[in-house]
């Protein structure tokens, strides 16, 4: 029994070409992460399958060996993308709470900034416009815009680390 299982593996080993085309034709390439790991699952049907119709001729088994491993790789790529799915909405959750509580400690961070530091801030990264642009609205110097600019950015960087 564990011959037969051998030499077929060796054949299914010996025809992988057959396994690889069934992957291809379900559309993993070996790109893909689990390609490795399909083309073993393959390559397992496969000789199942050798050592199940071994008194079939060769051109007839290959040919419902193709089918079967081609189910079977469809198979496993729909049990991947259900656990995909299944998990994508418990690992959004997850990064939600956590860009919740940051929302909540950058809130707090900001109402200890002064006002013109929030000005500055709001004015050069929320509203998009440059250093210059900001200081000559507040009619401040350059410099001092950019050391205000420094001070609130290093301000937030402690409160939140």
């Amino acid at each position: 029994m564990n011959m037969q299982i051998n030499q077929a593996m060796d054949q299914a080993w010996e025809r992988r070409k057959l396994v690889a085309g069934a992957l291809k034709t379900a559309h993993v390439y070996r790109k893909c992460a689990d390609y490795e790991d399909l083309f073993q699952e393959g390559l397992i049907v496969y000789a199942q399958c050798l050592q199940e119709m071994a008194d079939k001729p060769q051109e007839e088994a290959d040919k419902l060996a193709f089918r079967k491993v081609y189910w079977r790789i469809l198979d496993l790529l729909r049990q991947k993308k259900r656990q995909r799915d299944h998990d994508e909405p418990l690992l959004a959750a997850a990064f939600v709470g956590q860009a919740d509580q940051h929302n909540l400690l950058l809130k707090e961070a900001w109402k200890k900034l002064s006002t013109s530091e929030k000005l500055l801030l709001g004015q050069n990264l929320l509203a998009d416009r440059s250093i210059k642009e900001t200081a000559d609205l507040m009619n401040i110097p350059y410099r001092t815009a950019s050391r205000i600019k420094k001070q609130a950015l290093e301000k937030l960087r402690r409160q939140l680390a």
